[in-house]
């Protein structure tokens, strides 16, 4: 029996099976994305692709009865697939050479999307919500027409990101134009870089490592709420580790330039072209539209359905939130940048009506999804007071500038459209009143007497 020789120029085995290889790598990748919560839609999507893929083209080459004839066959595409494969990582290091790494970002720069909240949903919210990221990564107006203007940024939770209003509407931009209209001695310029579920500790990670607060002249902190449901979701449990561990992955979403740390391939110079060029079509062609991050109606419904549940101890959360609020200041010291802490406000008050009590969605205890129940809103009201009373008692013993802005404004739906988000009256009213506290400091209250001088 003659056994044939392959031929020199017969394709190997391994030439075929190298191909699966960038997709086995991202198929790992984003399955460990997804481990960790990181991975979108789109990423399922492209896992799926790769997973569907691996395995068709194994039994393609497993089932095949004479492999080098069916390596001959598919020696075309491959060569193709090959040809595009090393053009693109060329490319792709090229753009690495010509690039520099994206500096930490709260957002990525330069996206905008519109929102259309429902008015039944966000009631004291109108007309459509444009969301504009500038060019260091926050939402609000750029800082290069402000020139030399005296710098503030606004960081906070989703009571300062103000998702649902528009840009303008917001109380850090209403708070630039509130200060601008009245005072024209130093051109203000405020940025807002408010996050969704951002605790003190996350605020802490934005002191350390984004790059424009430690160029702030002033630096507006407004926290509370979100360490207050941390730890009635820990049942009076300590919440540091677990809010530490979100931080942590939150810090390197932001050196990455508002880039999740994974997946991997997020990071490649030509994804974020490719994303950049896409986002900028949808733009051209018509308004992006998308949902609420969490939807208001269900939470509203579980918390109006739930067990009224008591308040744990909040002993351990209130002693981890004033250390939390020492480090804040002592690194506000460390960057020689004035800080101003402001109170958290909310709507909760012992005598709360039941029509505006059904607007309510926080003070789950256990699980956001599965809670055990909710606590009332009467001991709400108490809690964040007690939380609001820790901020005021570290500012009074460490010599910290302070705002009692939660005592500034009315508990009632005129300021709020749930427990804690501002209607577009509310944002203007926060605004206003931060101004007011302020304008009656320096550098602005030097700047007007200076102006009356003879």
């Amino acid at each position: 029996m003659v056994v044939q020789q392959p031929k020199s120029s017969d394709p190997h085995p391994f030439t075929y099976l190298f191909h699966l290889l960038p997709p086995a790598l991202l198929l790992i990748d984003i399955l460990h994305a997804g481990r960790l919560r990181m991975a979108g839609t789109s990423d399922l999507l492209l896992a799926a692709l790769a997973g569907f893929w691996i395995p068709l083209a194994l039994a393609a080459f497993l089932a095949a009865r004479d492999r080098g004839r069916f390596l001959l066959r598919v020696r075309g595409p491959l060569l193709s697939v090959y040809t595009v494969f090393f053009c693109l990582m060329a490319l792709e290091l090229g753009l690495w050479a010509a690039y520099r790494a994206m500096p930490p970002a709260v957002w990525r720069p330069g996206t905008h999307v519109v929102f259309r909240p429902d008015p039944e949903v966000f009631s004291g919210v109108s007309g459509v919500a444009h969301f504009h990221v500038n060019e260091l990564g926050l939402r609000g107006p750029t800082l290069d027409r402000a020139g030399s203007a005296y710098k503030i940024v606004a960081v906070g939770g989703s009571t300062t990101l103000s998702l649902m209003l528009d840009g303008s509407k917001t109380w850090p931009e209403q708070l630039m134009q509130e200060m601008n209209a009245r005072q024209q001695g130093t051109r203000v310029w405020v940025g807002n870089a408010g996050v969704n579920g951002h605790t003190a500790v996350h605020h802490l990670t934005m002191l350390r490592h984004l790059t424009i607060l430690a160029q702030a002249d002033l630096i507006l902190i407004l926290c509370g709420l979100n360490d207050l449901q941390n730890t009635l979701a820990l049942e009076g449990a300590s919440t540091q580790a677990q809010v530490q561990k979100s931080a942590d992955q939150y810090r390197d979403y932001l050196l990455a330039g508002a880039a999740a740390p994974f997946p991997l391939y997020r990071h490649l110079r030509l994804y974020r072209f490719a994303r950049k060029a896409t986002d900028w079509l949808i733009e051209r062609a018509s308004s992006e539209q998308r949902q609420e991050l969490w939807d208001a109606m269900a939470l509203r419904s579980r918390r109006a359905a739930g067990p009224v549940s008591a308040i744990p101890d909040l002993t351990s959360g209130r002693e981890e939130y004033r250390q939390r609020l020492h480090t804040l200041a002592a690194e506000c010291t460390r960057l020689r940048r004035r800080c101003v802490f402001l109170t958290q406000p909310t709507i909760w008050r012992s005598d709360l009506q039941a029509d505006v009590e059904k607007l309510l969605l926080f003070g789950w205890v256990g699980p956001k999804f599965r809670p055990r129940g909710y606590v009332s809103v009467p001991e709400l009201s108490r809690g964040m007071d007690s939380y609001n009373q820790v901020m005021l008692d570290v500012c009074r013993a460490n010599n910290l500038e302070c705002y009692d802005l939660a005592a500034a404004l009315p508990k009632d739906a005129s300021v709020f459209y749930d427990d804690a988000h501002f209607t577009e009256n509310g944002a203007r009213l926060v605004a206003r009143s931060i101004s007011r506290h302020l304008l009656a400091m320096p550098p602005f209250r030097v700047t007007a007497m200076s102006r009356r001088a003879p």
